[in-house]
């Protein structure tokens, strides 16, 4: 929805002191629900990760329980 902002001025001047507050902590939930999100997204981005030698002993556990699996 577009509304012209000297509009959307003029609608939330209009307002009660009760609504106010009440839209205040609405734009506050969703801005942590923003903040949430990019703190979850800088995690992923800045979290540990597996070593090139980690790497090579999972793929060799693989390959030896896959052996180990067609042998029975």
């Amino acid at each position: 929805m577009q509304i012209p902002f000297q509009q959307l001025l003029t609608a939330v001047k209009a307002l009660t002191p009760s609504q106010k507050i009440r839209l205040r902590q609405e734009l506050a939930e969703e801005k942590s629900e923003k903040d949430d999100k990019s703190t979850f997204i800088e995690m992923l981005l800045n979290g540990p990760v597996f070593t090139e030698n980690e790497i090579q002993t999972i793929e060799e556990n693989r390959k030896s329980i896959a052996k180990w699996r067609t042998k029975n």
